[in-house]
């Protein structure tokens, strides 16, 4: 946990730094879809960043939808360097967050509970891209390769076998910790 507080600081640090440097700052905005590929099999990914670029950093605030396994809505701080390679460039990028669930188990016929709650956890990724420049701009496609984690709680409440009611519920707690490779094409301007 204090690994996580720790490198959170650290990106709001140099976020701030480069918001309040005396500098030439630029809006910038990226936005990308994808795909989550682990353990519990393949799903679709929908990214938006936005906030600001300085030379060759980019910081900024992002918010998707992750439906991998569980859907879920990531908000993160995001950081990209890149690293200059002429018109086009490769870059690096790390963001973390929280991960907020989107997801209601149904009870129907055959549901052995009563209730199913979800919370959220953290939330991180990190990779590398490659930046190829559309025109003049700063308009560009983004292709990024990276790994990516996503954690989740879920609070499961049954019915338990009873001979003299009143009787207590039994509460079971599922801790998910999915751990993916993500592939994603985006654009910048």
């Amino acid at each position: 946990m204090k690994i996580r507080i720790g490198l959170i600081t650290i990106m709001l640090i140099v976020a701030v730094n480069i918001a309040n440097a005396q500098c030439n700052c630029k809006f910038s905005s990226q936005q990308y879809a994808g795909l989550l590929e682990g353990e519990k099999g393949s799903a679709f990914q929908l990214q938006t960043v936005n906030g600001l670029k300085f030379k060759t950093w980019f910081t900024g605030v992002g918010v998707g939808l992750d439906y991998y396994t569980y859907r879920s809505v990531p908000l993160f701080l995001s950081i990209n360097k890149e690293f200059l390679l002429g018109r086009n460039s490769i870059y690096a990028l790390l963001d973390a967050g929280y991960n907020f669930p989107w997801y209601k188990r149904e009870e129907g016929r055959g549901s052995n509970f009563i209730s199913s709650d979800f919370s959220g956890g953290f939330y991180w990724s990190g990779g590398m891209g490659y930046k190829i420049s559309v025109n003049k701009n700063r308009d560009a496609v983004l292709l990024n390769l990276g790994y990516s984690f996503k954690h989740m709680l879920e609070s499961q409440e049954m019915p338990a076998f009873c001979v003299n009611p009143p009787c207590k519920s039994l509460v079971e707690k599922y801790d998910y910790k999915f751990n993916r490779l993500s592939l994603k094409l985006g654009y910048q301007f």
